[in-house]
């Protein structure tokens, strides 16, 4: 048997529960993954609450969340020649990680595996594809070339923090990055210049402008208004977080490139790269790591640890 963490309707972290599942078989172009860390994002409690349900059916009962997450293949499907029995991937894409065992589409096309390169820690591999995936996608498509200067909002989150890395490897020629103070001296230390996030951002600012794109990875007002000030061309504002009066006004919302994951491995190569894991649960613990995900403030990436 094997174990997963599961719910049978929408509401809140309090619908998770441990189940023993069979342990899966792979069919025809699938192989079996066993995870040995599972990131925690956004999108899963959005997605526990219902948020998303016209969107991404989880076929209730026995919902699984989780986007990403790191581990081996223990089992190979017919005509499968991707992947081998032994071979660490990284696992992105549609919800289902949070289980020791998953069956998974190896196809390229499918875009759901990725080779987990050997520099990476299980920790840092299984939050790479939300963070890092949806940083180089913004950059893309904001279009940043080197010798750029980039506004980069929310900066101390997952996708800000890697944004930020991203950016510099593409050469930007500085990142300013807003975040609260207590995240400064950690930007400072990947060589972006902090701003403090909060009331009276745009005026913050004015005097650091203009800048040539901006990327914003927190939402809200105050980062449009000094998108809208201080990027002239709005084809290089991007935004992750949709608001369809933030759209209106000419913030566009991100769209995913293709294959993105490999893209974002292909830029780092052995070039130094982390993302800041701050807290760490059992997977039976799930639904601690959820809510404190939704206090907001944790100032890194959460993971999930499998027991067996």
């Amino acid at each position: 048997m094997s174990t997963a963490v599961l719910f049978d309707r929408y509401g809140t972290p309090d619908e998770l529960y441990r189940a023993d599942v069979p342990v899966p078989s792979p069919g025809p172009g699938e192989v079996v993954v066993r995870y040995t860390a599972i990131g925690v994002n956004p999108i899963d409690w959005k997605l526990l609450r219902g948020d998303l349900r016209t969107h991404v059916p989880l076929g209730l009962p026995g919902g699984c969340l989780g986007v990403e997450a790191a581990g081996v293949v223990v089992d190979v499907g017919a005509g499968v020649r991707r992947f081998r029995v032994g071979d660490p991937v990284i696992r992105h894409g549609r919800p289902g990680t949070y289980r020791v065992h998953e069956v998974v589409p190896a196809s390229q096309e499918a875009d759901e595996l990725t080779a987990w390169p050997a520099r990476f820690s299980a920790e840092q591999a299984a939050v790479l594809p939300v963070a890092a995936g949806t940083a180089y996608s913004a950059l893309r498509q904001v279009g940043l070339r080197a010798g750029e200067r980039l506004l980069v909002h929310g900066a101390s989150g997952g996708v800000g923090l890697a944004a930020v890395q991203l950016a510099l490897l593409t050469g930007a020629a500085e990142v300013i990055g807003t975040a609260s103070a207590r995240h400064h001296e950690l930007l400072r230390r990947l060589g972006a210049v902090p701003v403090e996030y909060g009331d009276g951002l745009p005026e913050r600012l004015a005097g650091l402008g203009p800048f040539d794109a901006s990327v914003d990875c927190a939402g809200g007002p105050g980062p449009a208004e000094a998108a809208l000030r201080l990027v002239a061309d709005p084809g290089r504002r991007v935004t992750i977080v949709a608001d369809p009066e933030v759209q209106r006004r000419g913030v566009p919302y991100l769209d995913h490139v293709p294959l993105e994951l490999a893209a974002t491995l292909d830029l780092i190569g052995h070039s130094p790269f982390e993302l800041r894991v701050t807290a760490r649960f059992p997977l039976s613990r799930a639904a601690e790591a959820l809510r404190l995900g939704q206090r907001g403030g944790v100032g890194g990436k959460i993971v999930l640890l499998p027991e067996e």
